[in-house]
């Protein structure tokens, strides 16, 4: 196992002069990045951080956020990422429940840092990344204060490097720890199925907060590739810098957003020749597959597929090119050293075709921070429980059915939302779409939609339940209806359950 920072500075040395990081207009080489990276570790050393202490950084995507996580992997630090969509009793949750010692933020959240330090008691100093008014340093300053690290603790494979907080769809957050084996591994073989070189050029639209957006960058890295760091980038300007940077690579959220922007951006005449692979989630099905083999067909670049999730330390299966969009349901197969199984209730596995809970066993699996029940539920034996439902086919395919959390037990029958939504999403009048149980007492749970309307007009559960007869049994037509202007989602697209739960209570009264 090679630590993350190992693996940068032996990328340093052998490809010093070539670009490493491009932000804005600056273009820094490998050999400069890796200089800068000792430098703050040293200077995070010297301000008394040690192995095992957690640092919280909030912050858009930036060369200093990967600088920083590098610095405190060769420390020993636990960098915690934070989601900058939150707001400050969000962060100073997630803050105090990690004991964080210090705090990294930039210009745009400096605001934050007089409620951080008042409601955080552990937090000892704050460094800002760039201008960021109420800072104790900022990251050029430790920089220029020369330190370097007095000793590089040895970094063991099950040492945390990196502290990911759940998104919470379904209700409070629980604090994930990736290890440098877990995150070295997923990096390698990140690195192999988008098939990385030199010459390559990623743009980090995700959000280093979230680890799609770090695993790809440090894989690009690795590999003496490029990385453009957009500060804050408006999504109206992504086409427009993808095309001036010359990137090869990047990962989309939005199929049809990215229709859009791309669309008006190769008939402004802009170049995207260079560009050859787009990632996205798999197995989305075939709406907003056929979505991106259009966008993939207008740009002509290659398509790649993923399932993962944060326990497991990223993705667990890959599907590619024609396979996924003749296949449009299916999330791929699991990536090089990684077991799946399907297990029923009782935790037997099951055969092809049978639906139940998906199960990984890989060396890329972690644990949660200070929750001894969760981490009990987490794991049987080697394998780890994703609390996502799903099932295989004869030649190994994995189909996502749902989540486990979110099936829907109605009359005695079970109802799996993402298949109503499916049946749902084909309606020409419903723009989106999602579907939970509520609590009814004559079913036990309502089968609920929420819907967005293509039209701007309202939608009847009359018109619902007689679109859906006759493509799904009865007991999974909605019982109720409320139309809303937008799905509550999280920075990957997945519905925020526990918010569309308020959504409803609060228009019935």
């Amino acid at each position: 196992m090679i630590p993350l920072h190992e693996k940068l500075f032996r990328a340093a040395e052998k490809f010093g002069q070539r670009r490493c990081v491009i932000s804005g207009s600056e273009e820094v080489t490998f050999e400069r990045f890796a200089d800068r990276v000792e430098r703050l570790a040293g200077a995070l050393q010297s301000l008394g951080l040690k192995k095992g202490d957690r640092i919280s950084i909030l912050a858009h995507n930036r060369m200093d956020y990967l600088a920083c996580h590098f610095a405190t992997s060769m420390i020993g630090s636990i960098l915690h990422v934070m989601n900058t969509r939150h707001v400050v009793p969000e962060w100073s949750w997630a803050m105090n429940d990690a004991e964080t010692s210090a705090l990294i933020v930039d210009g745009e959240h400096a605001g934050a840092i007089p409620e951080l330090r008042k409601r955080c008691p552990s937090l000892r100093f704050v460094v800002g990344i760039g201008q960021a008014e109420g800072a104790d340093f900022t990251t050029d300053q430790l920089v220029e204060g020369k330190k370097r690290v007095r000793n590089v603790p040895r970094a063991l494979p099950q040492d945390p490097v990196l502290l990911i907080y759940t998104s919470g769809t379904t209700g409070r957050p629980k604090g994930c720890l990736q290890t440098q084996e877990g995150s070295s591994t997923v990096d390698d073989l990140t690195a192999e199925v988008m098939q990385v070189t030199e010459e390559d050029v990623y743009m980090a639209i995700m959000p280093y907060f979230h680890q799609a957006g770090m695993i790809r960058s440090r894989a690009t890295m690795n590999k003496g590739g490029a990385n453009v760091v957009p500060e804050a980038l408006k999504i109206e300007d992504i086409a427009q810098l993808m095309a001036e940077k010359k990137v090869t690579i990047t990962m989309l959220v939005s199929a049809q957003q990215g229709l859009v922007l791309f669309d008006k951006a190769v008939n402004q005449g802009l170049d995207f020749s260079p560009l050859r692979l787009i990632i996205s989630g798999g197995g989305m099905g075939r709406k907003t597959m056929l979505a991106l083999k259009v966008l993939c067909d207008t740009l002509k670049c290659d398509f790649m597929g993923i399932y993962g999730q944060t326990e497991c330390t990223g993705p667990v299966t890959v599907v590619s090119g024609e396979v996924a969009f003749e296949n449009p349901d299916t999330c791929g197969k699991p990536m090089r050293g990684i077991d799946l199984e399907i297990w029923d209730e009782n935790n037997n596995p099951l055969p092809p075709g049978s639906v139940g809970e998906i199960m990984v066993r890989s060396r890329m699996t972690t644990r949660y921070w200070k929750n001894p029940e969760a981490n009990e539920a987490l794991y049987t034996g080697e394998w780890l429980h994703t609390g996502d439902l799903g099932k295989l086919d004869e030649e190994g395919y994995l189909y996502f059915v749902d989540r486990k959390k979110d099936l829907i037990k109605t009359g005695g029958e079970n109802v799996y939302p993402q298949e109503v939504e499916t049946v749902l999403n084909q309606h020409p009048r419903i723009a989106d779409v999602a579907v939970i149980g509520l609590p009814d007492p004559q079913w036990g749970e309502a089968v609920t939609a929420a819907v967005v309307s293509a039209d701007g007009g309202e939608l009847s559960l009359d018109e619902v339940r007689s679109f859906c007869r006759g493509k799904i049994a009865g007991y999974k037509i909605p019982k109720r209806v409320v139309m809303v202007e937008s799905i509550p989602k999280n920075e990957t697209g997945k519905v925020v359950k526990r918010k569309l739960r308020e959504l409803f209570l609060e228009k019935e009264g």
